[in-house]
């Protein structure tokens, strides 16, 4: 959208002593032409909203922007965004660039072999080469995530038909799967000692609580709670979402939410009701 404003036409209806209040509320309207949604928003989601209109990309609807706001001020409020080390809303109304914006780094992820995009609902893999690539390294730029303290996970909003991965890393020491399986792991090069049922949609969260615990939930059920064999590693490659590798494992599935950082295992139901609360009002 373009955000010229037409000086000689703005000079040209102003007509003075019309009885017209004619008085331009500046700061509303730059907000209204950047396709902003007024004032008052969180510091860290008006940065958000700064960087996609740097970038040219199409920010959300003003509605929207109300409800995206409300969910980082939830994160906040339940101790969890401060505990994030990469963040993105792939569910909005915005653009596809938009959604591919890392809300903690202020960087881009990237859309590899053309993902579908789909409004308010994110990014689905073909099950056979499509992924997000979120250039987030977890050697490299992790804050939060440690190798006996750290999260990952996504809002899986339509399941996988062809292919399982919901996200990893290229050395398989994170795994997170779109079904009942032992192989889910979260900075392990072990399996967990029983099935874990991610199947279906909801949110799927792996949480690393110690060198040797993991706590998965699906939506606010705890699906496990214990240990796994052995093998705690820190990944050297980059987070991938609807892979695992980027080589040779892919799903269909379609993610709404996706994230990483720290353990939120204390913090899981605070972070359920926002992320739930959110997608629920899509």
């Amino acid at each position: 959208m373009s955000n010229n404003i037409n000086w000689g036409k703005i000079y040209e209806t102003t007509a003075w002593g019309s009885g017209v209040d004619n008085s331009i509320g500046w700061g509303k309207s730059y907000a209204d032409l950047a396709g902003g949604g007024g004032g008052g928003f969180d510091t860290d989601y008006q940065a958000v909203l700064d960087y996609a209109a740097t970038q040219g990309y199409t920010a959300p609807s003003a509605a929207q922007q109300t409800l995206q706001n409300q969910l980082v001020v939830d994160l906040k409020a339940g101790g969890i965004w401060s505990k994030l080390d990469t963040f993105a809303v792939f569910a909005t109304d915005g653009s596809s660039d938009f959604a591919l914006i890392d809300w903690k780094r202020l960087t881009d992820y990237t859309a590899v072999n053309s993902p579908t995009f789909t409004a308010n609902q994110g990014f689905q893999g073909d099950g056979t080469s499509a992924y997000i690539d979120s250039n987030f390294n977890i050697l490299n730029d992790s804050v939060n995530m440690l190798v006996d303290d750290a999260s990952l996970g996504a809002y899986v909003f339509t399941a996988t038909t062809t292919g399982f991965e919901i996200l990893g890393t290229d050395d398989s020491v994170n795994r997170v799967r779109n079904s009942s399986t032992v192989l889910q792991r979260v900075l392990a090069a072990s399996n967990a000692s029983t099935n874990i049922d991610f199947s279906g949609t909801g949110l799927m969260s792996g949480y690393k609580n110690s060198l040797s615990n993991w706590t998965f939930y699906k939506d606010n059920v705890q699906k496990f709670n214990g240990s796994f064999t052995s093998g705690n590693k820190t990944a050297f490659q980059n987070l991938y979402f609807l892979t695992h590798n980027g080589i040779n494992s892919f799903s269909n599935a379609e993610l709404s939410v996706v994230f990483g950082g720290a353990s939120l295992d204390s913090e899981h139901t605070d972070f359920y009701n926002s992320i739930n609360s959110y997608i629920s009002s899509l």
